[in-house]
């Protein structure tokens, strides 16, 4: 079959490779109908050799399809169904994930990454491809509902396995109330993703930050009410005029490195939410907040999104047409062409926010 995968640093490539069986009896066989790039494959490729990526690794953790195959154990889906996979595969009976914390659950992990490749019964591998293993696919395959059973709507249900969800996540971290003011950090599929869900919440501002034009122009047709330029403009002061000094109620910071969480913390008004999304951190060190978070009592919520525990709350909000996360692909190109998808991104080509790829 058909697909993406690890050669070397920053070095992704499309090729022929073994289809994937079924291993344990709780696995599925999916076959790919759309599958998603995200940042993160773009961190874990570019920082291969220190995430522990092998070469031959098929890449992505984003994808719907149709099941092919079911372990006998399976009983959620079954063969022909069409389904959308949760990023990170889960048990749904551990003690975390009994507790909606699908993220630490104890026998999970990533798809198309080396997180946790044990978890899975070995044979972990990613989604751009023609097709892919799912194990637990009782709790990580979600059949969707028959408003998005087509190859025209894949695109709207794609985001809700990683990037979009990772935004509501956000949302609900950063407390977002009707007539407060959100501040977004980050431009990229995450912010804008972030922008969207916090509308749901019918905030009265949505301030998008970010340093690229086209991505701080296309965050308005997200929702953005206001969007600053972190090279250009005073986001502190302009935020603090926005909202009458005090700074804004919720902050989601989808970037994650020192910048960022400086500026979320400045942009705070005291009593404030923030919510750390981004993996910058662990690329760079960075400074613990206790001081000023303490004395304005700030709340810092991080951690990693529990796609199973939301996917049946946004399926129902996807298919009413109350969003559209199919926005978020400015790209759409064959599989074959991957790699010029995986080039778009890196580079961050004028008017390319996230690439779709289709087997």
């Amino acid at each position: 079959m058909k697909a993406t995968y690890y050669h070397d640093r920053a070095d992704v490539r499309v090729g022929n490779l073994p289809e994937p069986q079924l291993i344990q009896d709780g696995d599925a066989i999916v076959r790919v109908t759309l599958a998603g790039i995200c940042g993160a494959d773009l961190d874990f490729t570019q920082n291969g050799p220190e995430m522990g990526v092998q070469q031959g690794m098929r890449l992505g953790h984003e994808f719907v399809g149709v099941v092919e195959a079911v372990g006998k154990d399976v009983h959620a889906v079954k063969i022909g169904d069409r389904v959308v996979a949760s990023a990170m595969f889960a048990d749904g009976e551990c003690h975390f994930c009994k507790k909606d914390l699908t993220s630490a659950c104890e026998h999970g992990g990533l798809f198309g990454s080396p997180m946790f490749v044990e978890h899975g019964g070995e044979d972990i591998q990613g989604g751009q491809s023609e097709f892919v293993r799912v194990p637990y696919a009782n709790t990580s395959l979600f059949t969707l509902p028959e408003g998005l059973r087509s190859a025209e709507t894949d695109a709207k249900v794609l985001p809700l396995a990683d990037n979009f969800s990772t935004g509501y996540h956000g949302a609900l971290n950063a407390k977002v109330q009707p007539g407060e003011t959100v501040v977004v950090f980050g431009d990229g599929a995450v912010g804008q993703s972030a922008v969207m869900a916090a509308g749901l919440f019918d905030p009265a501002q949505i301030v998008l930050v970010g340093r690229h034009s086209g991505r701080l122009a296309f965050g308005r047709r997200a929702g953005a009410t206001h969007t600053l330029n972190g090279k250009t403009d005073d986001v502190v002061e302009q935020v603090k005029n926005l909202t009458n000094g005090y700074g804004a109620m919720s902050v989601i910071d989808t970037v994650g490195n020192q910048a960022s969480l400086k500026q979320s913390l400045a942009v705070a008004q005291a009593g404030a939410a923030i919510s750390v999304l981004g993996f910058g951190h662990l690329y760079e060190p960075v400074d613990a907040p206790y001081g000023d978070a303490l004395f304005r009592n700030l709340t810092v919520h991080t951690g990693i999104v529990n796609v199973v525990a939301y996917m049946k709350t946004l399926l129902p909000i996807v298919e009413s047409g109350r969003i559209d996360p199919s926005i978020l692909f400015t790209d759409t190109l064959p599989l074959s062409e991957a790699v010029a998808g995986y080039e778009l991104m890196r580079s961050r080509s004028e008017g390319t926010v996230k690439v779709a790829l289709r087997p």
